[in-house]
Parts: structure tokens; C-alpha cells; sequence
């Protein structure tokens, strides 16, 4: 019984890394998004007062 629950142990320890993991991920892609949307918005500001 002592190593189904160490097993067990290790799948669930497994599965937070992998949680968290995936969660830093997502945040860090959004994060690039968002940088990259800004200096899109920037960059299309700076092109209509060059065309005025």
C-alpha cells in the first residue's frame, strides 16, 4: 500500500508541475500579445501623423 500511494504521490506532484507549467505559458504568450498589440497601435499612430 505504501507505494501505490507514493506513486500516487508522484503522479499528482507531476501533475502540479505541469499545471503550473502550462499556466506560466499561457500567461507569458498573453504577455507578448499584449506588447505585441501595443506596438502595432504605436506604429500605426506614428504612420497616420507621417501621412497627415
Amino acid at each position: 500500500m505504501a507505494e501505490i500511494f507514493t506513486a500516487s504521490r508522484a503522479l499528482g506532484l507531476m501533475a502540479l508541475v505541469l499545471l503550473v507549467f502550462v499556466t506560466a505559458g499561457v500567461m507569458y504568450l498573453s504577455l507578448m500579445e499584449a506588447n505585441d498589440r501595443r506596438r502595432r497601435r504605436d506604429l500605426e499612430k506614428s504612420s497616420d501623423r507621417q501621412n497627415r
